[in-house]
């Protein structure tokens, strides 16, 4: 079990660790569940992504290796531009789900759900004229997110955040640290992601809390950010697809482009999206306020129709 840059800093905030994705993560802080996921609606929030994968693309056939790779198209994006897709085998079936930036026209960064993810993309890069890197180890991600997450952030960024468009990131210093900072986020509100070197992770923490004192600022462990996603209707790989799933199912079919030449799963996701699926993802509300838990059957009558495939409690 690895244990990730906030580790300490976690627990100055009464962190609860439990062992998630090879790693030791806060499940909730001494402020609670309900708390950090109010807190993130109402005010500002501060989450340890650090678990992500990240993986950098860079060299003449970058833009090759990334068309291959990923079910959208990347052809038209530029340097500053961010673009979720999913990434499937040959069989049409998801490795993962994904977001990939464009550092410029021959260099792209990978941020996955699993550091497992690189193996697969390294494999299948081999015969283009790229370089490869794991960067997991060495860069790390902190999301600020909430409505009041631009105002605490612009106090300690040396640009001017409302230049950031959705789903777009601009170098940066916070305090005299280089960054990277993206506005998006995991959880369906007003945020950014930070990304930064691990050895900064600690004074990042800081600042960042410090600054968002006057705001209200909370930590967010996992168990906020898992009902928080859960009702944006964010996907979690191993929770609600694998590696037998295929993106139609997982309802990001939007993210799979047949007008590019060519990536891998294309003829297989072509069958499916001609004969359709026999199974989707849907999304429950009970209204009861009974919790679905993880694993719970689905039943119609005494037939089960289903699997829950992520269930919280929402705040």
């Amino acid at each position: 079990m690895k244990k990730t840059p906030f580790y300490d800093v976690g627990l100055e905030y009464g962190a609860k660790m439990r062992e998630m994705f090879g790693y030791y993560l806060p499940w909730e802080y001494a402020t609670g569940h309900a708390q950090e996921h109010l807190g993130t609606r109402e005010g500002v929030s501060l989450c340890d992504l650090d678990y992500m994968g990240e993986f950098v693309i860079e060299g003449p056939d970058a833009l090759k290796v990334v068309q291959l790779i990923a079910t959208n198209d990347f052809s038209k994006k530029t340097a500053g531009s961010v673009q979720y897709t999913a990434l499937c085998d040959e069989n049409g079936l998801m490795i993962d789900d994904c977001t990939i930036w464009c550092l410029d026209k021959n260099k792209f960064m990978v941020i996955s759900g699993s550091e497992s993810d690189y193996e697969w993309i390294a494999k299948h890069a081999q015969a283009y004229d790229v370089k490869t890197t794991n960067i997991t180890d060495k860069h790390t991600t902190l999301a600020l997110q909430g409505p009041k997450s631009h105002r605490v952030l612009q106090q300690l960024a040396d640009i001017d955040l409302s230049t950031i468009g959705y789903y777009r990131f601009r170098p940066a210093k916070i305090s005299g640290i280089e960054c990277i900072i993206g506005r998006m986020g995991f959880t369906g509100e007003a945020g950014y992601e930070v990304h930064f070197a691990s050895s900064e992770g600690a004074t990042m923490w800081k600042l960042i809390m410090e600054a968002g004192k006057a705001s209200g600022i909370v930590p967010c462990a996992q168990a906020a950010l898992e009902s928080l996603r859960q009702e944006a209707g964010y996907l979690l790989v191993g929770n609600d697809h694998d590696r037998s799933t295929n993106p139609f199912e997982a309802g990001i079919g939007f993210t799979v482009k047949f007008s590019k030449e060519n990536f891998i799963g294309k003829e297989a996701l072509l069958k499916v999206a001609r004969d359709g699926v026999s199974r989707r993802m849907v999304w429950l509300d009970i209204p009861s306020g009974d919790v679905a838990e993880t694993g719970d059957e689905l039943l119609v009558a005494d037939r089960q129709i289903g699997v829950v495939t992520s269930g919280s409690f929402s705040p």
